[in-house]
């Protein structure tokens, strides 16, 4: 009995790598800004989802990994001391349509709370109220990050 529930977990925790392992490290490399941070918080995000699946798993698997993505790289950026990294300018950004790159190096180049919440808008396609939950802020916060990042976008590509 005990084989068999293992062999779910298994087969459950395969199945979730394969569907958002891309999301997960695209998200992870846009929000420490180095391969090294982001393979790290990769790495702990699904230790701690094959954890969370031995207890019944999470509700809304998807949300539940961007939000632990998002705290483990906090964690790393406030507690790591930042050696070797690479410049954002010299990554080879991992997303399937090339033409994408230039546009993701401007979101890139955002301050933290922007660049997340552009990313988890326009990339993830979450709602305001779902990026607010995840993350912890207010609505109206979310919607400021939002109108702020667009804004220094509109910026950057009318230069």
């Amino acid at each position: 009995m005990e084989n068999n529930a293992d062999e779910r977990i298994r087969s459950l925790y395969g199945q979730y790598v394969e569907e958002y392992a891309d999301m997960v490290a695209r998200l992870c490399l846009v929000h420490t800004g180095n391969y090294a941070d982001s393979e790290d918080c990769f790495q702990n995000v699904f230790f701690k989802l094959f954890r969370e699946l031995k207890k019944g798993g999470p509700s809304n698997v998807k949300a539940w990994l961007i939000t632990v993505a998002l705290n483990e790289c906090r964690s790393v950026l406030r507690y790591r001391l930042r050696k070797n990294t690479v410049s954002l300018n010299e990554l080879i950004i991992p997303f399937e349509d090339k033409s994408d790159i230039e546009t993701a190096q401007l979101v890139f180049s955002l301050p933290p709370k922007q660049r997340d919440t552009i990313y988890l808008y326009y990339y993830e396609e979450y709602s305001v109220k779902e990026i607010a939950d995840m993350t912890g802020m207010k609505e109206n916060t979310v919607k400021s990050h939002l109108k702020r990042g667009r804004e220094r976008l509109k910026k950057f590509l009318t230069e």
